[in-house]
This record gives structure tokens, sequence and C-alpha cells, in this order.
């Protein structure tokens, strides 16, 4: 058995191996870049428990092959991909996605056979990355987010939300506006939204229009759209449902264009606004930027 486990064409086969969880953790970093990562109710600790398992094997592969030149290239460049899994995800406070793989990143850095003096200039790279680059990103989402506090409101408003209290008389009403069948448009291209927001003022209610159908449901998590998002209306009041609703408005050449239309409050008048396309994707909403 001994003879098996150090013969290294086995070991320079396991280093290639453990190339597919670096991999992976890259590929989870690039795609909470462009989607918003948010957890199946009650999945969260079924894939805490699968991908903290699956870290550690690999990492016992790791330390099995750290005398590979595979292995040795994971060690240095895990790193700074769990770094940028960090950024992507500390906002949602995804700590279940970050923690395994950062330590199986650090633990690795050093286990290494990597020499001494790479492990020393590298480490101190690392260090400053991830020091000055949380740094930046908090400052960055200080000055670009403001000190709003944004929270959608929809089936996932429980009573430990900040905001429950002030929509808890009229939850049957919201329920009512933000179902599938009156928050997709009619051609199934959009969906609204809405957003209390509690800013230095008396807050708002807003009103958002996204894509539909771009999001990609998984087992144990779901990647939403993030990025690409219409504001109708920030006049809302705070507590108050508005009803909303898709409609067809006839142009003058006798072409229906989709609009959506919006009461804001009972006293109010019913309101219109066009939506024919959508804005650009966003790529750096993540800093703040909106």
């Amino acid at each position: 058995m001994k003879k098996i486990l150090s013969n290294v064409w086995l070991k320079r086969c396991v280093a290639v191996f453990c190339v597919a969880y670096a991999a992976v953790i890259a590929l989870l970093a690039y795609a909470t870049f462009l989607y918003d990562l948010v957890f199946v109710s009650g999945k969260q600790s079924s894939f805490f428990i699968l991908l903290a398992v699956t870290s550690l094997i690999f990492l016992v592969l790791m330390i099995y092959t750290r005398e590979r030149f595979v292995t040795r290239l994971i060690s240095v460049t895990l790193l700074p991909v769990v770094f940028f899994l960090l950024l992507f995800n500390i906002a949602n406070q995804n700590w279940i996605l970050i923690i395994p793989p950062f330590i199986v990143a650090l633990v690795i850095f050093f286990a290494a056979g990597t020499g001494e003096t790479v492990k020393v200039i590298m480490g101190t790279i690392y260090l400053l990355l991830y020091v000055l680059g949380i740094v930046a990103y908090v400052l960055c989402n200080m000055l670009l987010g403001g000190s709003s506090v944004e929270t959608k409101l929809d089936m996932s408003l429980t009573q430990e939300s900040p905001v429950f209290s002030l929509y808890k008389n009229d939850q049957i009403h919201l329920f009512e506006v933000i179902a599938d069948d009156n928050a997709i448009s009619p051609d199934g291209r959009y969906r609204f939204y809405l957003t209390d927001v509690q800013n230095s003022g008396a807050g708002e209610v807003r009103i958002y229009v996204v894509p539909n159908g771009q999001d990609i449901k998984l087992k144990y998590f779901s990647l939403n759209q993030k990025g690409i998002r219409k504001t109708i209306t920030n006049k809302g009041v705070r507590g108050v449902i508005p009803d909303v609703g898709w409609t067809y408005k006839e142009k003058d050449d006798g072409k229906q264009e989709l609009a959506l239309v919006y009461l804001l409050t009972p006293q109010d008048n019913w309101r219109e606004s066009i939506v024919t396309s959508m804005p650009s994707k966003q790529y750096w909403e993540f800093l703040g930027l909106d």
C-alpha cells in the first residue's frame, strides 16, 4: 500500500484531479460576479455539509500531492480566487459559500512544497490584497451606496425582518400584488418587484422592473440575474403596498406597447410607465453602484 501511495504517477494524476476543485471555486466566483446566489430555503445546511466534506477530501488530496507542480500552482492561485469569491458574496453574507474554500486555500498555501521565498513574497501580497481589498470595498460601498437600507418585499418577509411591522397588516395585499400571474408581464419578458427603503428621511417604497426567465435554478441554490433593472418609481409611501399591474397602451400608429400601471396610495391617481427595454447590465453593482 505504501509503495502504491508513493508512486509518482499516482500523485501526478491526483494533483491534476485537484484542479477540478480550484476550477469549481473559480466558477462559483465568476457566477456570483454575474448573479446573486440565493440558497433554497432549508438547503443551506445540506449545502454547507456537502461543500465542507468535499473541501476536506480535496484538502487531503492536495496535502498528499503537495510536492507536485500542479498542487504547488493551485496553492498560490487559490487564495486570490477565494478573495474574489469573498468580494462578490460579502454583501449577501454567504459565509457558507466562503469559509470552506478559504480554509482549504489557506492551509494548502502553507502546506504545499512551494519554496519559502515564494511563500513569503506571495503571502505578503495576498495579505495586502485581502486587507486593502476589503477596506477599499467597504469605502466604495459607503461612498457610492449611501446609507440607505433596501429590503425586498416578497414571500421571504418574516417576523425577523426589521420592516415586517410596517407591512404585517397588509400581507395578503402584498402577496396578491407580487404573485407571478400579476408580477410577470403578459409577454413573459419582464417582471416587477417592490422594495422598502429606509434612509435618513421618511423612507420610500420603490418599484423595479427586471428581465424575467434569466435566473438559473439549481438543487441547493438559484443564481438570480443582477445588475439589470429599471426603476419605475421611488415615490411610494413607506408602509403602504401600492397596486401594480401590466397593461398594453395603444400608440398613434395603432401598435401596442407594454406599460406598467401603478397606484401608490388609495388617494393617488393611477400612473403608467412604458416598458420596452432594459438598461445595460451594471457589472459593478457589488461596489454599491446602482
